[in-house]
């Protein structure tokens, strides 16, 4: 095969051919070369409101915590992009309906004008955190979904311990999760395939 006809083929492969994608049920990735995957969501967690050492108690608690952990994961943080129609729209009503106050209407028209510029400039997003975990499926898919979903279960106590939020994620948001990187608007913050933070969500890195 040429390397022109090479090349076209590469760019006729689709986005789930990429992505190395078999199936999403429930709370698991199924990918094509039989592994499974579950994924953890961080929510935003601001050490700061605590004192110095409040957080070194709290920091040091979470790390005893993986102390026993033996089996690989993986972290990435990844950039979501913010609808913000919804608080553009909150800006308008409050502007129309505010007649009487000209300094908070002036501040709202500021608002609204600083919230059009956010929408156009391609910064409105905010990073996600996950962890991915995997597993070889074995012939008795039960019992290897089982196991992933405990140990999914105690990256979630590990967390809930020292007061962050988290969650499995489930068949809807595993599907958006996928979607970034098939969205061209997050294209321009993927990087190589040898970052460990970027590798591609249904993708185990070689090593």
């Amino acid at each position: 095969m040429s390397k022109g006809m090479q090349n076209e083929d590469k760019r006729k492969l689709t986005a789930n051919q990429f992505t190395n994608v078999k199936d999403i049920k429930k709370n698991f990735l199924y990918s094509k070369d039989e592994y499974l995957f579950g994924y953890l969501r961080v929510y935003p967690y601001n050490l700061d409101l605590f004192d110095k050492e409040e957080r070194r108690i709290r920091t040091q608690n979470l790390s005893l915590s993986f102390e026993g952990d033996r089996k690989e994961f993986g972290y990435c943080a990844l950039p979501r992009e913010l609808d913000l129609d919804d608080y553009k729209n909150y800006l308008k009503k409050q502007y129309q309906e505010e007649l009487s106050n000209y300094g908070k209407r002036q501040i709202l028209s500021v608002m609204i004008r600083q919230a059009a510029e956010l929408s156009l400039s391609g910064e409105n997003y905010e990073h996600h955190h996950f962890f991915k975990i995997w597993s070889r499926l074995d012939k008795n898919h039960n019992d290897t979904k089982k196991e992933l979903y405990t140990r999914l279960e105690e990256f979630k106590m590990r967390y809930a311990a020292v007061g962050i939020e988290t969650e499995i994620l489930g068949e809807t948001e595993i599907f958006k999760l996928c979607n970034l990187y098939t969205n061209s608007q997050q294209i321009s913050f993927m990087t190589s395939a040898d970052n460990s933070v970027f590798t591609p969500i249904p993708m185990l890195k070689e090593y």
